[in-house]
């Protein structure tokens, strides 16, 4: 090879590599400064404030397997308050549950998310007149976006702060898996369609 044209291709080679990597933000997101999170804590913010609904749901989240920012799994351990909400089958419900969750991953804050929710309620039936205190077993599932902020896979990558945020919208289903026992329905579902908005820090 010529001396001259040895340098004009190593030249082209590293341009080409560069241009790549630009291109493919998976390959440009590699080298990220932004470090791994684990642990995070959430809240609902958005439940709490929807008539004859007043969910207050916190977790305490954490990553157990997993590349940071990609396909990876989470355990989620936290409760459920429900202090004398107006309710359709009871006048008025107080429910107070804890919770346990599984959260996948698939890319990057896109997930799917199953759990249990178990404890304990009483109120008043409506249509009957009578005072009902009852376990409460409940199946959620759910999906959603993670949009994460100082933490692998989200905004501002090349900000080293001790600590990240994530705002996390999710719809799904839940349900009763037949303990809770509210007394006469009058027909009113025992499953119910979910929307939440989870506020978080993450560390």
């Amino acid at each position: 090879m010529k001396p001259l044209l040895r340098p004009v291709l190593m030249s082209g080679l590293v341009l080409l590599h560069a241009s790549v990597s630009l291109a493919d933000p998976e390959v440009a997101a590699a080298p990220s400064t932004s470090p791994a999170r684990p642990w995070g804590i959430e809240v609902e913010a958005l439940q709490p404030f929807i008539p004859n609904v007043n969910v207050f749901r916190m977790h305490v989240t954490r990553t157990v397997w997993g590349k940071p920012g990609g396909l990876r799994g989470d355990v989620l351990v936290g409760f459920t308050l429900r202090p004398n909400v107006k309710h359709d089958v009871l006048a008025f419900m107080n429910e107070y549950q804890l919770t346990l969750s599984y959260r996948q991953y698939l890319w990057r804050g896109l997930h799917i998310e199953t759990g249990i929710d178990a404890g304990i309620a009483w109120g008043t039936n409506l249509f009957d007149g009578e005072f009902y205190r009852t376990a409460t077993l409940f199946l959620n599932r759910g999906i959603g976006y993670r949009f994460g902020f100082f933490e692998p896979g989200g905004f501002f990558q090349d900000k080293q702060l001790p600590f990240g945020f994530f705002i996390t919208p999710q719809f799904g289903v839940l349900n009763s898996l037949g303990v809770a026992n509210y007394g006469p329905r009058n027909g009113k579902p025992n499953w119910f369609l979910t929307g939440s908005l989870f506020l978080g820090v993450s560390f």
